[in-house]
């Protein structure tokens, strides 16, 4: 590097000159860049030289140069930046100074203010107290000169006549009368307080003014009303407001008007006008619509009210009093008479007829209140809507609150209290008696009277104790389905059949539509806050029809033909056809439940409990009464095999050579099994369906299966009855194997197997016994269908068996306290008392 104060060897270029100044490093600077364009004049030399050795002097010279240039420009750049920061200091402390001093100059500015604030409310509040006295003194001032003025009018009447008046009256016109109208009210208030001798006459002569006064506008107003003049008719109404409060115009207007002049009497012998209406007492019919004088009333209504709206408006100082009255009058007068005549009309025809015209009624009026509260808005804009000077109070009150009271008022005295609440469980109790008249006659018949719930306890109680050494039914209470029926008397003869005591769906289906058309319409009727109270009493009376007297006595019915049938003859399947229907109609009632009921119940969290226990309880009332009568249907059946397979003989087994038939099927009681589990079979698939099929024929063939291991300990087996055997054996198998359950395909398998012990050879009989489900089977379980061979001792079996027995006795592979047959026996795990309704 060259010594300070001494020339450099090496003088850079002027291009990198260039790029040593300030702005080669101002924005994007890259090292990498800047290194490469000091070399660059550099290797360019090297590369025309063509020289092939590295000189590292050009460069060494280079960097040194531009190092020391480099040198000298951050040292200038560090002067300039002291520089910067020295005069930044100066100007921030000038800035300081600055703001400080405008801080004191705004505070002072503020302190003036509030100061010039104090003093305009000081002039303020001395402005105000001299406006009030002002005030004070005006009214007294008005005050005195009222009553200088009152008090000449006064004694002017005292003398016989007041002229000022008179002219006031006669010759200042409106503003004349309207002064006159309101000094004889205020006369009329000064003779009242005056009370001294001698003024008798004026007294007298005020009232006499008084009364005419008021009769000259009262005519006036009333022959510009029939002269349809609203501008004289408003001069009047002004007047008579300033007079005493307008109410007499008020009422002229009113009760003068063609509306009411026409419907001031409603004919009680005017018919409906619509044909339709004659469906208002047939349940089942849709809701015949609205009556059609009642649609014309309530347009004329309408109509009337709308263009009286605008009436009123232009000619009274206070319209929205005036049209109050008006729609008061109409409410009181024409729609009250009307719906009291309509509703006697359809309450002497049914009660459903009343209750479907009040709910008619009362939507329609609902619509017609919403309707006239458009007018609201005509009132507000009317030209005399605000009257400077007026004594009437101007708290009307709105014409919407109005509208509600009066449609309040209109139907109180049908909804009031429990009142609609006792018709619509009237009119229900009514229709359901109708409709259910046939069933309930037949089961009442039936009975015989109270005596029937004694004999239905009584058989229902032997059935549950005799079931045959099954699982026992649980508890069926039973409860009397009739005790609320009213005048039991006049079902008893009543002609009826057999088919008026069946259960049918399509009735149910048409008591729930008339159940949930009484809940809609107590919906509309009664307020929200009774809804769940209300719903829930409408819901118990459903559940006493269509659960006690429809359901419950159709199940009764069901067990007392089940109780008398005759064990030897074929059991009657129908019974379980009602159980079906019974399933489908609780299925319909829940579905109602859910859809109309439950939802409106929701809202109080004890009627909801309430009625859901109330429910479920019938449920389950119904649940276990199905499941009675279908184990007393299974009972009945399991009878009727045990009496086919007792009229097996005792020779089937073992026939004689001339008796012998080995070209049958199977014996006759086989064949008779047989067949009938076929019938059952295919009539409970139209009965039941999915796994109550298999629960019910499991049943069945458990038992079945038991009761035929039994029958066949009964008969001796020759060699050729036991062929037949073996028949009847294969028989009852393809029987129960066309039900397509496979418990029962082992239970009867294991039954085929143990038919081969009567058909193989003597010494053929331990590997029988010792294959399959038999080998399962201890000896001992085994031996009382071994001892009815009839070659059981000839052919030495006891002593084969004694030896098998010692065997089995002293070893462990056939031992043990259960044995497969006896397992086999007590599969009875699947009841069908878990039938379900839900």
């Amino acid at each position: 590097m060259a010594l300070p104060g001494l020339p450099r060897p090496f003088e850079l270029n002027p291009d990198l000159k260039a790029a040593l100044r300030v702005e080669s490093f101002q924005g994007t600077f890259s090292s990498k860049t800047f290194i490469e364009k000091l070399s660059s004049g550099i290797i360019a030399t090297r590369i025309k030289e063509n020289s092939n050795t590295f000189d590292p002097k050009p460069f060494i010279r280079t960097f040194e140069s531009s190092l020391e240039e480099l040198e000298k420009l951050a040292s200038k750049m560090q002067k300039h930046t002291i520089e910067l920061e020295r005069e930044t200091q100066k100007e921030e402390l000038a800035f300081k100074k600055k703001v400080k001093e405008l801080g004191h100059s705004f505070e002072n500015v503020q302190t003036s203010l509030e100061s010039l604030e104090s003093r305009i409310s000081e002039v303020g509040s001395t402005a105000i107290r001299i406006g009030e006295k002002l005030e004070t003194a005006d009214k007294q001032r008005a005050r005195a000169v009222l009553s200088k003025k009152l008090m000449e009018y006064f004694m002017q009447f005292n003398e016989g006549r007041c002229p000022t008046l008179e002219t006031l009256v006669t010759q200042k016109g409106l503003e004349g009368q309207i002064e006159a109208a309101r000094i004889l009210r205020q006369l009329a208030v000064l003779s009242k307080e005056v009370d001294l001798p001698d003024t008798q006459t004026a007294r007298e002569g005020i009232e006499k003014s008084r009364e005419q006064f008021e009769t000259d506008m009262l005519s006036s107003f009333d022959k510009a009303y029939r002269a349809a003049d609203p501008r004289v008719m408003a001069h009047c109404a002004r007047a008579l407001l300033e007079f005493n409060g307008g109410h007499s115009c008020v009422q002229i207007y009113v009760n003068q008007h063609d509306f009411f002049m026409l419907h001031s009497k409603v004919k009680e012998s005017t018919p409906m006008e619509d044909s339709d209406q004659d469906n208002l007492v047939n349940p089942v019919a849709p809701i015949p619509p609205v009556d059609a004088g009642l649609v014309k009333l309530y347009g004329e209504i309408r109509a009337t009210v709308e263009q009286e709206a605008e009436i009123i408006s232009m000619v009274f100082p206070n319209p929205a009093a005036v049209f109050q009255v008006f729609i008061q009058r109409v409410f009181g007068q024409s729609i009250q008479q009307y719906i009291e005549n309509l509703l006697e009309r359809a309450q002497a025809k049914s009660t459903l007829a009343y209750l479907r015209t009040l709910a008619s009624i009362h939507e329609q009026t609902i619509l017609l209140v919403e309707d006239l509260k458009k007018c609201e808005d005509t009132l507000k804009t009317g030209s005399n809507a605000s009257v400077e000077g007026s004594n009437i109070s101007a708290t009307t009150q709105p014409l919407a609150q109005t509208l509600d009271r009066c449609l309040d008022d209109l139907f109180v005295p049908y909804l009031e209290g429990e009142r609609y609440l006792e018709k619509e469980l009237q009119s229900l109790c009514e229709i359901y008696d109708s409709m259910l008249a046939k069933f309930t006659a037949y089961q009442l018949q039936r009975r015989g009277g109270n005596k029937f719930r004694a004999i239905i306890t009584r058989k229902l109680n032997q059935m549950i104790d005799s079931s045959n050494n099954r699982q026992s039914l649980p508890p069926v209470p039973v409860q009397e389905n009739f005790a609320t029926v009213k005048n039991p008397e006049k079902y008893q003869t009543m002609q009826v059949s057999d088919d008026d005591g069946n259960l049918s769906v399509d009735q149910v289906t048409k008591l729930l539509k008339i159940h949930a058309e009484s809940v809609v319409r107590s919906v509309g009727l009664l307020p929200m806050s009774g809804r769940p109270k209300n719903t829930a009493v409408l819901f118990q009376l459903l559940l006493d029809y269509i659960g006690m007297r429809y359901i419950d006595a159709a199940l009764d019915s069901a067990l007392e033909d089940l109780s008398a049938m005759d064990p030897k003859a074929p059991p009657d399947l129908r019974p379980m056809k009602r159980v079906k229907l019974v399933s489908g109609i609780v299925h319909l009632l829940q579905m109602h439940f859910q859809t109309a009921i439950l939802p409106l119940t929701v809202p109080s969290p004890q009627v909801y409990r309430e009625t859901v226990i109330q429910k479920n309880k019938l449920m389950a009332s119904v649940e276990g009464k199905a499941n009675a009568t279908i184990q007393k249907e299974i009972d009945v059946i399991l009878a009727w095999l045990e009496t086919c397979l007792s009229r097996q003989r005792r020779t089937d087994f073992k026939p004689k050579d001339d008796e012998l038939d080995i070209t049958g099927l199977a014996t006759k009681p086989c064949m008779d099994c047989c067949e009938f589990l076929r019938r059952m079979h295919d009539m409970i698939k139209k009965y039941f369906d999915g796994k109550n099929i298999e629960m019910f024929c499991t049943e069945i063939g458990v038992a079945f299966h038991g009761m035929l291991l039994e029958h066949f300990k009964k008969f001796s087996i020759s060699p050729m009855g036991g062929v037949l055997l073996s028949k009847d054996i294969a028989k009852y198998q393809e029987s129960v194997k066309a039900w397509n359950i496979p418990s029962l395909d082992e239970r009867f398998e294991m039954l085929r197997q143990l038919g081969n012990v009567f058909l193989v050879k003597p010494e053929i009989l331990p590997s029988v016994m010792n294959e399959g489900y038999l080998a399962k089977v201890d000896f001992k379980s085994l031996y009382p269908y071994l001892q009815n061979r009839v070659d059981f001792k000839t052919s030495k079996i006891d002593k084969l068996f004694e030896k098998q027995n010692i065997a089995a006795g002293g070893g462990e592979s056939n031992a043990g306290p259960t044995s497969r047959m006896a397992a086999l026996e007590d599969l009875t795990g699947t009841k069908f008392l878990s039938y379900s309704l839900r």
